[in-house]
């Protein structure tokens, strides 16, 4: 019962904490990030940094602005230690470092879009749906395909420029049958 008083006790420092100095520490951090997102972010890292501090509610209100300012700063630095990390990396890190996970929405949006390439895909010839996985799948070049064809350069090439166009039209019918049936 007394661990369960001095838990409340220490929501209601916490709470008051936050009431009476938060306004000042977001002004700071959004004058130094200039982006409301990263300060609200930034905002928060510093009241979980004074939370598990148990020291800040035994201090006076003048030094808790002061430690939470100092911790806010340090945060900001933390920040643009972070962001001129990444900016100095190579480009190929700096990608791998990046959470290039797809989101719920652009997976289903993904997913929609390969089944609709697939069965405009499906509709082609077997040359062109070849041509294209040739191309495409095994990653060859013009001549190669031409020998692989048993046919003129030119002509695959040309045959190509067909086979994308037709590919095209097929698949933005597709798209447009798609959107007619959601209207409905």
């Amino acid at each position: 019962m007394q661990q369960l008083n001095m838990d409340n006790s220490q929501n209601v420092v916490d709470s008051t904490l936050y009431d009476r100095f938060a306004g000042t520490i977001f002004h700071y951090l959004f004058q130094q990030v200039s982006n409301e997102q990263d300060a609200e972010d930034l905002l928060l890292e510093v009241f979980l940094a004074a939370i598990q501090d148990e020291s800040l509610s035994s201090l006076p209100a003048g030094r808790q602005l002061a430690w939470l300012r100092r911790v806010a700063r340090n945060k900001v630095i933390d920040r643009y230690r972070h962001i001129a990390l990444l900016n100095l990396l190579p480009i190929d890190q700096a990608l791998e470092m990046e959470d290039s996970a797809l989101t719920p929405e652009q997976y289903t949006e993904q997913k929609e879009n390969y089944e609709c390439l697939y069965q405009s895909i499906a509709q082609l010839t077997s040359l062109q749906r070849e041509l294209i996985r040739l191309r495409y799948r095994n990653g060859l070049r013009f001549f190669e395909i031409a020998a692989i064809l048993e046919k003129p350069e030119g002509r695959v090439r040309q045959l190509f420029v067909r086979t994308l166009r037709q590919l095209r039209t097929i698949y933005d019918q597709l798209e447009r049958g798609k959107s007619n049936e959601t209207v409905r």
